[in-house]
C-alpha cells in the first residue's frame, strides 16, 4: 500500500483499497462556533467517500454541531465538567493544584464517558481538531486502543506538559502547513505529514447586504477583513493602517468590512476596539459580526486582508496582556484566492504558503501598521494590479488547493493507521 507520506500534497491521488469501509470519530472541542479550522474540517468531513462513516462528537451544543446535522452528519454532543468548557485560553493560568483537581474531578470521569461512547460505536481510529481536542478525548482513545490523528491546526499556544502531552498522545500528526510544524519536537516531526486545507467550488447562498450593494453603487474601494474577533487576528493594527490610509485622503474612497465573530470571552477586546475606532476617528470601518454566509462580502470586496500577529503584548490601559497567536493556514486566504481577491497578510505561520509576494498579493509584516497600509494603498490605486493579483490567486487555489486532494490524502492516512490497531 502507498504510504501517505509518498502522497504529493495538492494533487488528487487515487484513494488505498476500498474492500472494507471506515469509522472516523472526529472529536471537536471548539464547539461554538463555525471559524476557519471548523469550517475547514467539516469541508473534509462532509466530502468523505461514501465507505467512509463518520461521527462527530462535540464537547458542547453550538454552531458547529447545528452545521453537521443540517449537513445529515450523525452528531453526538458530549459535555465535559464546567472548568474544561471555558475558553479564552483559561486553562493556561491555571496553577498547577488546579490543573490536578480539573483532571480528577472532570477529566478522568470525562475520559470514562468517552471510552464508553467509542466502545458502542466502535471506530477505527479518532480524528482531534487540535491540541485541546487531544487534552479531552485522547486518553479516552489510547485506552481502548484507537489510533489517534491529531490535527495540528496553527502554532501551539501551549508549551511544557500540554505541549508533551498532545505529541504522545497522537500516532500521527497532521499539520496545515509546513511552517508550523517548528513548534514540534524532533520526535513529533517525524510522524507529522502536512496535508493543505481545501476549498471546492462555492457561491453565496443568500443576496449581499443592501447597505454594501449600496456602497458599491458609489464607487467605494472595498477591503474585506473575514476573521473573528479575538488579539491575535490583529484587528487594532488594521485599524491604524486604516486611520493611515484615510490621512492619505483615502477616507471618501475606501470602506474596510470586518467579518466575524465577536466572541463572548472576548467581548472586552472588542470593546476596547470600538473605543479606538472613536479615537482614531475613524468613519469608514465597520464589525459585522457573525456572518452565517460570508461569502456575499467576498462577492463585492476588492481587496482581503487579514494582520494576524504570532506574540505581541497588547496594553487596554487598566491592565496589559500578552497574546500568544495559534495561526496556521488562514482559510480566508483560501476562500479569497477563489473569489479572485488579491491578498495583504502577514508573514506568520503558513501565509507565505499560500500567498507569493507580488504574485497573488503581498506579504508585510506583523504588528506593522504603516506596511499594512503601503500594501493596501498599492493595491488601491492599480485596479489592473489588483484584477492580476486576484487571477493569479483564483489559479493557485483551483491547482493546489482542492477538497479533492486534501480528502484523499487524509484517508489514504488513515488506511495507513489502521494496521497499528
Amino acid at each position: 500500500m502507498q504510504t501517505f507520506d509518498s502522497i504529493a500534497v495538492g494533487v488528487p491521488q487515487p484513494l488505498a483499497s476500498q474492500a472494507s469501509s471506515l469509522r472516523v470519530l472526529y472529536y471537536i472541542a471548539y464547539y461554538q462556533r463555525m471559524a476557519g479550522a471548523n469550517r475547514s474540517l467539516f469541508e473534509l468531513v462532509t466530502h468523505l467517500p461514501p465507505w467512509v462513516t463518520p461521527l462527530v462528537v462535540l464537547a458542547g451544543e453550538g454552531r458547529a454541531a447545528q452545521a453537521y446535522r443540517d449537513a445529515g452528519i450523525e452528531v453526538e454532543v458530549l459535555p465535559p465538567g464546567k472548568a474544561l468548557n471555558q475558553f479564552g485560553k483559561a486553562m493556561l493560568s491555571w496553577s498547577p493544584w488546579k490543573r490536578a483537581q480539573v483532571a480528577v474531578t472532570e477529566l478522568l470521569p470525562y475520559t470514562l464517558q468517552c471510552l464508553a461512547l467509542m466502545r458502542d460505536w466502535q471506530p477505527d481510529l479518532v480524528h482531534v481538531n487540535g491540541g485541546r481536542g487531544a487534552l479531552m478525548i485522547g486518553a479516552a482513545a489510547r485506552l481502548g486502543g484507537y489510533p489517534v490523528v491529531g490535527h495540528m491546526r496553527g502554532q501551539q499556544p501551549f508549551s511544557g506538559i500540554a505541549d508533551t502531552y498532545f505529541e504522545w498522545v497522537t500516532h500521527r500528526i497532521v499539520t496545515v502547513c509546513d511552517a508550523i510544524q517548528t513548534d514540534l519536537s524532533p520526535a513529533a516531526r517525524a510522524k507529522a505529514t502536512t496535508v493543505y486545507n481545501g476549498i471546492r467550488q462555492v457561491a453565496a447562498t443568500a443576496p449581499p447586504s443592501p447597505w454594501l450593494k449600496a456602497l458599491k453603487a458609489e464607487g467605494k474601494l472595498i477591503v474585506g477583513c473575514f476573521a473573528s474577533v479575538v488579539p491575535f487576528k490583529g484587528h487594532r493594527h488594521l485599524l491604524e493602517a486604516v486611520a493611515e490610509l484615510n490621512r492619505r485622503g483615502w477616507a471618501d474612497q475606501v470602506v474596510c468590512v470586518c467579518v466575524g465573530d465577536i466572541e463572548a470571552e472576548y467581548q472586552g477586546h472588542a470593546t476596547w476596539l470600538m473605543q479606538r475606532l472613536q479615537d482614531l476617528k475613524i468613519h469608514n470601518l465597520t464589525f459585522t459580526g457573525w456572518q452565517s454566509d460570508p461569502f456575499p462580502f467576498y462577492e463585492l470586496a476588492d481587496i482581503e486582508v487579514l494582520p494576524s500577529v504570532s506574540r505581541e503584548t497588547i496594553d487596554y490601559g487598566d491592565r496589559t496582556i500578552t497574546i500568544e497567536g495559534n495561526e496556521g493556514f488562514p482559510r480566508t486566504h483560501l476562500e479569497a484566492m477563489y473569489f479572485g481577491l488579491p491578498i495583504v497578510g502577514t508573514d506568520i505561520a503558513g501565509v507565505r504558503e499560500q500567498v507569493e509576494h507580488g504574485v497573488n498579493g503581498f506579504v508585510v509584516p506583523p504588528g506593522d501598521p504603516i506596511a499594512l497600509a503601503d500594501a493596501l494603498e498599492t493595491l488601491l490605486k492599480d485596479k489592473d494590479l489588483r484584477s492580476q493579483l486576484g487571477q493569479a490567486g483564483r489559479d493557485r487555489v483551483q491547482r493546489d488547493f482542492s477538497t479533492e486532494a486534501h480528502v484523499a490524502a487524509m484517508v489514504n492516512l488513515y488506511q495507513d493507521l489502521l494496521p497499528r490497531r
